[in-house]
């Protein structure tokens, strides 16, 4: 049951901008954060990081073997 009428949310263009530039803000820091992990750790980084499900898989000790369909 709603008690209260629903308040209007106005969206204005100084909103959007605003937006856009903490948007660009924090692209910008992910970058450079991504690029010290990358000077640090080498450049290989990427070929060694494994997914979030191949971990737990690991640490579970399950391998997955692939089904045969018989036909």
């Amino acid at each position: 049951m709603i008690r209260l009428n629903p308040t209007r949310l106005e969206l204005r263009i100084e909103d959007l901008t605003e937006f856009s530039e903490i948007k660009n803000e924090f692209e910008a820091i992910k970058k450079t954060r991504d690029e010290k992990v990358k000077n640090l750790l080498g450049g290989n980084v990427l070929t060694n990081l494994k997914t979030k499900q191949d971990a737990v898989q690991e640490r579970i000790g399950f391998v997955p073997r692939p089904r045969h369909s018989s036909q």
